[in-house]
């Protein structure tokens, strides 16, 4: 009599034999393998979302920066408002409160992100002129040449149409100076000052730590600010409507020709005492 074959209609399905589950308190075949990865996945989702958390952060607060730094410029810091730069940034206004406390201290962190800008743009020219100063073998036709570099970096920096809101906030702080000017002060603005006196000294043959000669440098640092303080008069004796790169090129070489000519005049005036 032959036997049925199991996969034959009517025929009964062999049962399969079940799974064995682990005990508890006992680890399964792959619980060894399953269990790091599992925890790395959950550690790497968790670094990721504060990655995330950390990002939006980030973006928020240099979102009320930005918004802040037109507000203030346009505005002034006593008609400006909380309300007016959350407005400007598109964020509520509990995040002014969140982010920074209140309106002195997002003024405050404005005018850091100013000086922190400024120093970065001015810090590639400050660090040549220091090197070649630490060299020693500076000449005055050197130091000279080196005034009209600095003018034209500081020139780069302060009269180009993307400092217009900074420019305002820091002729503000010039002509009634708050604490924050020091942040300003002690930024790449000190510095460059500081190196400007130095080059002039030796330009002329004087002491750097004589009053006139301290002088002599701001008179020609403000070879550069008279066309930023007098944006609107400038443009209107030049016939400009705006003040790009190739009307920076103009006013750069006015103002290192300037710049040589008191030179000059000054450095002969001093030999002939």
């Amino acid at each position: 009599m032959s036997s049925k074959n199991p996969t034959q209609r009517g025929a009964k399905p062999v049962p399969r034999a079940k799974a064995q589950k682990p005990q508890a308190g006992k680890a399964g075949p792959d619980d060894g393998a399953r269990q790091p990865r599992k925890a790395g996945a959950i550690l790497a989702s968790a670094s990721s979302k504060r990655g995330y958390g950390r990002k939006v952060q980030d973006d928020t607060r240099a979102k009320l920066i930005r918004a802040a730094l037109t507000v203030f410029s346009r505005e002034g810091y006593a008609a400006a408002t909380t309300r007016m730069i959350a407005a400007e940034s598109g964020a509520n206004l509990q995040a002014i409160t969140y982010y920074f406390g209140g309106k002195p201290e997002l003024y405050q962190g404005v005018v850091q992100h100013i000086a922190d800008a400024m120093s970065a743009h001015i810090r590639p020219a400050a660090d040549a002129i220091e090197v070649r100063l630490a060299s020693g073998a500076v000449t005055p036709a050197d130091a000279k040449d080196m005034v009209l570099f600095a003018l034209k970096a500081i020139a780069h920096v302060l009269l180009v149409e993307a400092s217009d809101d900074w420019a305002r906030i820091i002729l503000r702080e010039q002509m009634q100076p708050t604490a924050a000017f020091e942040m300003l002060f002690s930024s790449g603005m000190g510095r460059m000052l500081a190196l400007l006196v130095r080059l002039v000294a030796i330009a002329l043959g004087l002491a750097p730590d004589d009053p006139e000669t301290r002088a002599r440098a701001l008179a020609l640092l403000g070879q550069v600010l008279i066309f930023r303080m007098a944006r609107a008069a400038a443009l209107r004796t030049l016939g400009w409507d705006r003040l790009g790169l190739g009307e920076l090129a103009i006013l750069e070489r006015a103002i290192c020709a300037n710049a040589s000519a008191i030179l000059l005049r000054e450095n002969q005036g001093e030999q002939g005492t």
